[in-house]
Parts: C-alpha cells; structure tokens; sequence
C-alpha cells in the first residue's frame, strides 16, 4: 500500500497526519508527505489522505477526507454550502470521521463515510500533565466567534501561567496543538475544536461565547457537548469559572468523560483503526486498481 497525505495548504495540518502514517510504516507500507506546493502533481498511491476539503488527490486512486477540526455548528455554517459540498465530493471518496454521531451528521455528503476516531489524540488518553491554563480562540478572520478581543489576558495570570495559542494558520508555535494540550489544566477556547478536544481528553474547559449566539439553540453534537464545559460571555464569568476549576477540577468531569465518548470513539487506538479500514477498502473495493489514475 502507498498513501500520500496532501497538507500543501497549511503545515499545520501535518499534525493530524503523523501518527497515522507511523502505523502505515509500522505495517511496512509507503509513505509521502506532500507539503508547501498546491500544485505538486502525479504520485500513483493507492490512497490520498486530505485534512482539507479543498486537497486535491494527486494522482492518488482513492482519496480520503478527514478533515483537520471538529465542525462546531452553527458558527461554522461554510461546511453545508453548496462551494464546500462541490469541493469535497470533487477530491474525495470517503470521508474518515470521529464517532458515530459524527458519522450520522456526514450523511449529508452522500460519500461512503467510516468512524476511526482521532489519530492525533492516541497518545494523550490519560497522558495530561496539566499545570497551566491555555487559552486557544479560533481565528480573527471569524468576527462573531472570535474571543480574543474581548479577554485580558493580563488578569488571568493571577491565576497561572498563561500559554496563549492563537490559530496555526495565523500564529506560528514551536509546538504542536497537542503538546499545549498536554501542558493544560484549564483550556479556554471560543468556537474552535480546540475546545471540544479538550473536552475529549477531560481537561476542565471554559468556552468564552459571543453575545449574538446566546438564544441560538442548536442540535450539533458540538453545541451538545458544551454541557461538559461552561459557557462564559464576558471577562468577569471567565474568571469565575477559572475559579470554580481551581477549588474543584473534577467540576463537570461526568458530563466531560460523556461527551468524549460521544465526540471521539477508538481512544488510543484510533490510528490503528484508520489504516485497518484503508486495508479494508482495498480489498473490498479491488475495482479502484482498475480505474485510470487522475491528474490533477
């Protein structure tokens, strides 16, 4: 089997994809990284792996979406336009998604779609260190879901150290989302999937709201799962809720170790599912050896 992952649009987006192609490697197969150049051409892989919707294949037969963050709807309405719709089926066969419920919200692709968990999460199931409070928004091109302009990080050092995290696409970091993960006690995020994984590891989360969405109910496994995190919208919440997590950090731990369940299936084991279920493409579909490859 040969696999190229297709991460020539952002760098970061390589972070969802090493530990799946360590355990292609591991099982002695071809890997290549595809990196820098959105125009690299023609590798004849078997799959293409795309973390975004708009990776094209490279002349991979089968191409594969898993896309780089956990849809948090309504905020991040792009995912049912029809420009994203069209993007998508055009560069993708499957779509390889986090849980079941995850699964049942893709139906709306019309791709054949399989659950595999997290990859990039594996090796940091009960593997927090803690001691610092992150704060990770998503990014500033988001007006209405961005929460940096409304916090003052200079007051929150009262209560730790800070490690702030803006958007990779927009912030370089010496260090992966899951290394500043790992470091976290408290994770504050806004509308990025930051959050939700943080909710997934059990790692106490305060999500930093902006007025507009406040009556909106929505039935998203996303906005679900916000019961396992508590909803601030200004300042003076944020830093209660910090406090509430400093005298007790199991506060919100049931509903936390629900929702991960829930967001993430196969923990720690989810690589491992995601190249087993490439093998099983392979062999349940051997018609794709037979198709022309395409170039792009």
């Amino acid at each position: 089997m040969k696999v190229v992952f297709n991460c020539t649009a952002y760098k970061f987006h390589r972070e969802y994809c090493d530990d799946i192609a360590e355990e292609i490697s591991n099982r002695g197969n071809e890997v290549i990284f595809a990196e820098g150049d959105l125009n690299q051409g023609n590798y004849e892989a078997d799959f293409c792996i795309q973390p975004d919707q708009i990776h094209k294949r490279l002349g991979a037969r089968i191409g594969i979406w898993i896309n780089h963050a956990m849809p948090v709807i309504p905020q991040n309405r792009f995912y049912y336009e029809d420009k994203f719709k069209n993007s998508l089926k055009r560069n993708s066969d499957y779509i390889f998604t986090f849980s079941e419920a995850w699964k049942q919200w893709h139906e709306m692709y019309g791709l054949p779609t399989y659950s595999v968990g997290m990859p990039k999460l594996d090796k940091y199931f009960n593997n927090i260190d803690g001691g610092n409070i992150l704060y990770a928004p998503t990014h500033h091109l988001k007006p209405g879901v961005y929460s940096k302009e409304g916090i003052n990080l200079d007051k929150l050092k009262k209560y730790g150290n800070i490690i702030f995290r803006g958007h990779p696409a927009f912030n370089p970091h010496q260090e992966t989302s899951m290394e500043s993960l790992r470091k976290a006690a408290i994770v504050i995020s806004d509308y990025s999937s930051m959050g939700l994984e943080a909710i997934i590891l059990n790692i106490p989360t305060i999500l930093v709201g902006h007025k507009i969405w406040r009556s909106v109910r929505a039935d998203h496994i996303s906005a679900k799962a916000e019961e396992a995190a508590i909803r601030v919208y200004n300042q003076f919440w944020l830093e209660k809720a910090i406090e509430i997590y400093l005298d007790n950090p199991k506060h919100l731990e049931e509903e936390r170790l629900k929702y991960s369940k829930l967001l993430c299936e196969y923990q720690g084991i989810a690589s491992k599912k995601f190249v087993d279920t490439l093998e099983e493409i392979l062999i349940m579909y051997p018609s794709h050896y037979n198709q022309p490859l395409e170039k792009f």
